[in-house]
């Protein structure tokens, strides 16, 4: 759940002359942008994804903008860089209440085939927690292969445990990296190396939606999550190292809520552990984040609107017959109606209560995106198993780490790293279980 820290805006775009070079492309597409030539903008679409959008939506979009980050003030630096054959150019764009790369992907033709904004890049670097200790594990890349998709993942394992007890790693909600990389922050990262220096070995992926995203089509719960956790399990299962090991699964945020689902799924799984996991529909969260964050100052009119139009939106997502039929541009998020249709149908919380396994759940109680309403709902509905355990910590936000007041999407940007006590409790479960 990181809208707050990177507005996608679920674009493709295309084209203009050889001649040019994909930075000017980039710039002449902003400055149609600023001239509200959506029109001409349009005429820039590729043709496979032109069918999806049009200038009417792109005018939207580009207007519901200041709602966010405030008003449009220009662009300053423009940097090109490669990824997997495809030309990236992100152009630094300022608004009244932050800074946005908006980022272009283009094809070997010169076209665009996509657009969408991202925070610029964090000068910090990722700093390794002190409780890691390399001296005590390794790690090597073995890749989640689910039918004809591949996703880099990493094993890091203790040196001198056989057979030790192994922990899948599932990140949160968007396109994120093995180690659910936000600013500096590396959340799994932390997870990976402070278990491992435990005793407990950890394995950790690319999400499907990071690595094949642009050639997705169609994108539900399952494809997004469950289908690679699965397989996830199969090739650990599979490792000669790991045929007597207890597999668990510990999910954060978006993986904290499908945990369940993925245990009911999987004989295999011998526990899970949810942190900052969402009991309530995903909705419902959304819309209580965003009352949160336009709360942190005085909400003004434009932010009425956008709670008011959210407000609509789920509406709409919780009638089925308008949920068949909805397009995405009116449902929350933006995110299409056979996505939603796959969140309505799971109840987390009365799937988790049927669940065989053993459940730890942890929780930060500054976490302003899954809150404390959460936590004791998974109490309140979990609490009569003995095994079952609850944990929350007064300092700790969203990604487990410490902070002082109100939390803020700011807050994500400064270097930090999981607490160690969350380490040493999800340590302490396993071992015990």
């Amino acid at each position: 759940m990181k809208f707050t820290n990177t507005l996608f805006i679920f674009l493709f775009v295309y084209s203009l002359s050889f001649a040019q070079t994909n930075e000017e492309l980039s710039i002449a597409f902003i400055k149609k942008l600023e001239r509200q030539q959506f029109d001409s903008c349009y005429s820039m679409f590729d043709t496979s994804m032109a069918n999806k959008f049009n200038a009417a939506m792109l005018e939207k979009m580009w207007g519901s903008i200041p709602r966010y980050m405030g008003e449009y003030k220009g662009y300053t630096t423009v940097e090109s860089t490669k990824k997997d054959s495809i030309d990236i150019v992100a152009v630094r764009c300022t608004f009244e209440k932050t800074k946005m790369d908006l980022q272009f992907s283009f094809n070997d033709y010169k076209k665009i085939i996509g657009m969408f904004f991202v925070p610029p890049k964090n000068k910090t670097a990722y700093i390794t927690p002190e409780y890691a200790q390399p001296n005590k594990y390794y790690e090597t890349k073995i890749a989640v292969k689910t039918g004809t998709m591949s996703l880099p993942g990493a094993l890091c394992v203790p040196n001198t445990v056989k057979n030790p007890p192994i922990v899948i790693l599932l990140a949160g909600s968007g396109p994120n990296d093995k180690d659910e990389t936000i600013g500096p922050n590396k959340a799994l990262k932390d997870l990976a190396v402070g278990l491992a220096s435990n005793g407990i070995a950890t394995y950790r992926y690319d999400k499907r939606t990071l690595v094949y995203g642009k050639d997705m089509k169609e994108v539900d719960l399952n494809a997004e999550v469950i289908e690679d956790a699965l397989t996830a399990i199969t090739t650990i299962k599979n490792n000669p190292n790991f045929k007597d090991s207890k597999i668990f699964i510990v999910g954060h945020s978006l993986g904290a809520m499908c945990a369940p689902l993925i245990a009911s799924k999987s004989k295999q799984i011998n526990g899970i552990v949810l942190l900052a996991g969402n009991a309530r529909p995903l909705e419902d969260v959304v819309l209580e984040q965003y009352n949160y964050i336009f709360g942190l100052d005085s909400i003004d009119q434009d932010e009425k609107k956008q709670i008011e139009e959210l407000s609509k939106q789920i509406k709409t997502l919780k009638d089925p017959k308008a949920l068949k039929t909805a397009k995405a541009e009116d449902l929350p998020l933006n995110l299409d109606s056979k996505y939603w249709q796959s969140l309505v149908k799971y109840n987390q919380v009365q799937v988790a209560k049927k669940v065989k396994q053993p459940i730890l759940v942890l929780q930060g109680e500054r976490d302003y995106q899954v809150t404390m309403t959460d936590f004791n709902l998974w109490k309140q509905n979990l609490s009569d198993k003995p095994k079952n355990q609850f944990i929350s910590y007064p300092t700790l936000n969203h990604l487990f780490m410490k902070g002082e007041g109100k939390s803020s999407p700011s807050e994500y940007d400064k270097q930090g790293n999981v607490e160690e006590k969350i380490i040493l409790d999800i340590a302490n479960w396993v071992k015990s279980n």
